[in-house]
């Protein structure tokens, strides 16, 4: 691992670095409607100033006018013209269909970011919940569907995550408090071979985070490493799979002769998997939030069965629960939990 020594604290992003979008210019010219009040004239004036745009011009309409927006290239800058329309209600329509009254135009600084970041292809996206259309979210898909190369058991969290980042190209982004606790924290499983999304899910779940990739103002997607329960967006541990269990996996299936004696469950699975040889993980936090006993004796009578079959058996003796998954390369796995439910 001397080779991916990468500090977290060096992948720390901020959102939208200035440099990015400090040169583009937005100019915003307001058709007013007849029938507003000079009254209220001034006050949308004074309402605009400092709202975002460079500068505000309010001016009468004249007929067939509509809302647009126009780039002019400045070389290595460009400049963008706003035209809205102040409606007699005192409703502003900006070009993208968007509304702003007295009441939400604090949203508006916001607007004219997202125009000097990427002008009007920024704002006429149509991003799902996470921020991300569902191309965007395909290609980070793609790109956490890389392998990982190097071993993880036992290893610095923060070096795992800068490789993590060397490899799949998309930086983390979190609190100095979060970073101070994951460079005190060391990997509890062993991930080589595995999908870097599904790795990194696992990794950070284990000590009670988790990872939500979004996507901010420009186009950048950024990897905002968070407590559990903190968002609902968190990359999942697994990917659905897209064939039956027991094409998926096949020696889940498979019928042996078994018996089991009081064996710890540890040594009883210890057996078991290498027949598998299919990885199994652990869900180390929610079995440690529900106090689950993993060292109690476990029985299976004599009998001819399949492995699932012997898995869920004896897992439930635990209180636990395991579910057959697949990473974002379609490799199966699987995953150990809590069978409480909450």
């Amino acid at each position: 691992m001397a080779q991916l020594r990468i500090l977290l604290t060096n992948l720390i992003l901020l959102a939208l670095p200035a440099t990015a979008w400090a040169d583009h210019r937005v100019s915003l010219e307001v058709i007013t409607e007849k029938g507003l009040s000079i009254t209220a004239l001034q006050e949308w004036t004074r309402l605009l100033d400092n709202k975002g745009a460079d500068s505000v011009k309010l001016r009468s309409g004249r007929d067939g006018e509509s809302v647009g927006i126009e780039e002019v290239d400045l070389g290595r800058s460009q400049s963008y013209r706003v035209t809205a329309i102040l409606g007699r209600d005192q409703t502003l329509h900006m070009p993208d269909g968007n509304r702003f009254t007295k009441r939400n135009l604090g949203e508006l600084p916001q607007w004219f970011h997202r125009i000097k970041v990427g002008g009007e292809d920024e704002l006429m996206r149509q991003p799902q919940r996470d921020g991300m259309t569902r191309a965007e979210r395909k290609e980070v898909l793609a790109k956490l569907s890389k392998p990982l190369d190097f071993h993880t058991q036992d290893q610095p969290l923060a070096e795992l995550l800068g490789a993590v980042r060397q490899l799949t190209g998309l930086n983390f982004d979190a609190s100095p408090a979060m970073v101070a606790r994951v460079k005190m924290l060391k990997a509890k499983d062993e991930l080589h071979g595995f999908s870097a999304g599904t790795a990194m899910a696992i990794l950070l779940r284990g000590h009670g985070l988790i990872v939500v990739p979004q996507r901010e103002v420009g186009g950048t997607v950024n990897l905002h490493v968070l407590p559990m329960g903190a968002s609902d967006d968190a990359w999942t541990v697994g990917q659905p799979l897209t064939r039956s269990p027991a094409d998926t996996c096949p020696v889940l299936f498979q019928f042996i002769e078994v018996e089991i004696n009081r064996t710890p469950l540890e040594k009883a699975l210890g057996a078991i998997g290498p027949r598998l040889k299919t990885a199994m993980f652990f869900d180390h936090a929610k079995i440690a939030k529900d106090n689950i006993d993993t060292e109690v004796d476990v029985r299976f009578p004599k009998d001819k069965t399949f492995y699932k079959k012997i898995l869920d058996h004896i897992l439930y003796q635990a209180l636990l629960s395991v579910d057959l998954k697949v990473d974002e390369s379609g490799k199966p796995f699987l995953w150990i939990t809590s069978a409480k439910r909450g």
